[in-house]
């Protein structure tokens, strides 16, 4: 299966050739994962458990066990996941303000291990 290639925040993505790029694979998953990681939660009214709103928590307090959960309870909601393998999420803080958010879990197409690395 195939889509469209869309990294957030961004318009969709042109192919080589001016056209709309489409996406597959791994990539597929790891911009599925993206657009549910930074859409508001609710936001799509026929599916409310979809989206973790995590860009409205920047400048908020950093609650990494509240953040963990989310994500971990997202990525069982996509389907692009191995729910049979386990998903990661590792916090660190590289500098006073800022956080590295990364996540590793195991591409069900693939199989293939595959990381997700987000920073404010």
């Amino acid at each position: 299966m195939s889509a469209l290639s869309h990294t957030m925040g961004g318009d969709l993505d042109l192919s080589a050739t001016g056209g709309i790029a489409v996406v597959t694979g791994a990539e597929q998953t790891r911009q599925a994962l993206l657009r549910r990681l930074c859409t508001n939660a609710a936001a799509y009214i026929w599916q409310p458990d979809y989206g973790a709103g995590l860009p409205a928590r920047v400048g908020t307090v950093m609650d990494e066990a509240g953040i963990r959960a989310l994500v971990l309870e997202q990525a069982q909601g996509e389907a692009g996941i191995d729910p049979s393998q386990p998903v990661t999420v590792t916090i660190t803080n590289p500098r006073v303000g800022a956080y590295l958010l990364a996540i590793s879990y195991t591409d069900a197409t693939t199989g293939t291990v595959q990381e997700l690395t987000l920073g404010t």
